[in-house]
Formats: C-alpha cells, sequence, structure tokens
C-alpha cells in the first residue's frame, strides 16, 4: 500500500512539474501581471512634437485600455540612443519598443532601403498612406518580422530637405561640393555622390556639434527635427526638397511581444494603427507651422520650382538602377506606379 501511495505522489508530482514547464515556454502573464515598456525615440523632448505627442498619446490608450496592466515609458531626444543603437536593442531584445525611422533600419532590412530611394514616393500625402497602409507597407512589416522585431504600425518622420551653411539649394547643381550628413544607408550614400555632394554619415545626436563646429556643411532632415533639435540655429539656408519621404515605424522587439498575451497585444496593435493616420497629418501640418517660424527667426526658406523638382527626379534615376538588383526592380515598380 505504502508503495502504491508513493507511485501516486511520485505521478502527481510529474505531473505538476509538466504542466508548469508547458506553461512556461508559451505566453507569459495572466490577467493579473502588468508589464513597463520602454519606448525610445531621437525627436526632440517636446511634449507637442509629433513624435513624443504621439508617443505620450499611445502610451495613454494602452494603459487604459489595458487597465493599467501595459505601462509605456517615453524616452525621447536620443535618451536610449541613436535610432541604429535603439533597432540593435529592440532585435537583442533589450529594449521594448521604439519609434524609428525606416531610412535608418535599411541596413537591418534591406527591403526597406527601396522607401530610401530619392523621389520614389508619390508627393500626393493621400497616396502615400495607401502606400503604408496596404500591401506594400504590409511586404514591409513582413519584411521587418523576419529580423526578430515587428512593425506594429506606420507613422510620419517627415519629408527630408536640406539645410545648409553654404547656399541655396535651388538645383541640383548646388549639391556639388557640399558635405552633407547623411544615413548610413546605399540609396543615400549612392544619390548624394551622383549629385556631386560629399555624403557623410554621422549619428543623428552628434548632427549639431558637427554643423556648429563645420565638420559638415549640411543636413537632410525634415522641419521637424530641423527645427525641433534647433539645427537651424547654425544653418542660414533650408530647402523643401521633399526628396525622401521617411514613415516613422512603430517597433516592438519579438522577444517581448511574445511575453504578452494575445489581448494585450492586440491593444498594443490597434491602438498603433488607430493613430496612424491622425499622427500623420499633426506630423504634416506642424512641418509647415515649423516652416513658417523658421522664416521668421531668419533663416532662407525656399522651396524648388517645378523645373528644378524635374532635375532632381531625373538625378535619381541612376540610383534606381544601380540598386535594382539589389532591392527588386519589381518593388521599385510597385512604388513608381503610386507616382503616376
Amino acid at each position: 500500500m505504502k508503495k502504491i501511495l508513493l507511485l501516486s505522489i511520485l505521478i502527481f508530482s510529474m505531473f505538476l512539474t509538466a504542466c508548469s514547464s508547458n506553461s512556461s515556454s508559451g505566453q507569459t502573464g495572466g490577467k493579473d501581471e502588468q508589464f513597463t515598456l520602454k519606448l525610445g525615440h531621437v525627436g526632440p523632448a517636446d511634449a507637442e512634437h509629433p513624435w513624443e505627442k504621439y508617443a505620450r498619446l499611445f502610451a495613454e490608450e494602452v494603459e487604459k485600455k489595458s487597465e493599467g496592466r501595459i505601462k509605456v515609458e517615453t524616452y525621447p531626444a536620443s535618451q536610449l540612443g541613436a535610432d541604429r543603437e535603439m533597432t540593435e536593442a529592440i532585435q537583442q531584445g533589450t529594449l521594448e519598443m521604439g519609434l524609428i525611422s525606416t531610412i535608418a533600419m535599411g541596413n537591418f532590412v534591406p527591403e526597406l532601403q527601396v522607401w530610401d530611394l530619392p523621389y520614389i514616393f508619390p508627393t500626393d500625402n493621400a497616396k502615400v498612406d495607401e502606400i503604408l497602409d496596404g500591401p506594400i507597407g504590409d511586404k514591409m512589416k513582413e519584411a521587418i518580422s523576419q529580423k526578430q522585431m515587428l512593425a506594429l504600425s506606420f507613422w510620419e518622420n517627415d519629408w527630408r530637405a536640406m539645410s545648409n551653411s553654404k547656399r541655396p539649394i535651388e538645383t541640383v547643381d548646388d549639391l556639388k561640393g557640399i558635405k552633407i550628413r547623411v544615413v548610413e544607408n546605399k540609396p543615400s550614400l549612392d544619390w548624394f555622390e551622383r549629385v556631386g555632394a560629399i555624403p557623410t554619415p554621422m549619428a543623428f545626436s552628434e548632427v549639431y556639434t558637427a554643423l556648429q563646429q563645420g565638420t559638415i556643411d549640411a543636413q537632410d532632415n525634415g522641419t521637424l527635427l530641423t527645427y525641433g533639435s534647433k539645427l537651424h540655429e547654425v544653418q542660414p539656408y533650408f530647402t523643401f526638397t521633399n526628396h525622401i519621404y521617411a514613415p516613422l515605424a512603430v517597433m516592438i522587439s519579438e522577444s517581448t511581444w511574445n511575453k504578452l498575451p494575445e489581448d494585450l497585444r492586440i491593444i498594443l496593435e490597434e491602438t498603433a494603427v488607430d493613430l496612424a493616420l491622425e499622427q500623420r497629418q499633426y506630423s504634416r501640418d506642424t512641418a509647415k507651422q515649423l516652416g513658417e517660424e523658421m522664416k521668421a527667426a531668419g533663416i532662407e526658406v525656399s522651396e524648388l520650382s517645378e523645373e528644378a523638382i524635374k532635375g532632381f527626379q531625373e538625378s535619381a534615376q541612376g540610383t534606381y538602377d544601380a540598386l535594382a538588383p539589389e532591392l527588386g526592380q519589381e518593388l521599385i515598380d510597385d512604388m513608381l506606379e503610386y507616382r503616376e
């Protein structure tokens, strides 16, 4: 009888161990477990800036919908590192979330470099939204998901423009000899070299000092970062070249995602998607307003003529041809259909 009792206890213990092992191998977290997620970005620590404003709104909505089970803490102004460093941390699972410009992710997800091709996006914002929220956007999300991280939605960084300390940029020829800070990716490096500029890769956190000291002559961010990070203080000329459209990906680490219960995953993704159109519109309105504020601050702000835009667009064809074998001619063609 004692042997039977001992055997029963042993079997029951093995059963409990197996159950415990199975539960720990899948999603963790019950209805009462709370999660705190850090979300970093390189945008200014300004509550009205389109990145930080909507990062905070995202955090508020997520906490409300989850009844406090998820708390998102925002870390602006490169507090958690530059885009590249944060992307690596998200990929490795040491950072939970980030708002990362897709132009900084091309070395991690090569497919995204198609979006970095100069003048590949249409100038019509409605068509831009169709790209981000449609089949092409879904393809990009799938490519990102193969790299141990997920894009919940695409918000807006800005249309990239150019500020410099040398002269107004009125035609593509005006770029010759200008040493410009660029994101380290093939489309930017190839195109700027083709038009005679001197592309210089550099982390965004180093740009202000480099411009101030004359280490570089120029940089190519839109008004949101140029004004928000006070780069205009050391750059007398600004031109709305709109040469690259830069989406802003709402990123989450795959390892973090796998720890969350299904209902919390749904809340995070739906909130990121629901805020996308609103964030993009606010970003566009703010970009225009900051352009006017730069003018008021004494910066020479200009826009390209139609003839100049045509020249810039033509200058990009060589980059399309050079990178098509690597990036995919079909995807380039799919993008250009929206531009026609």
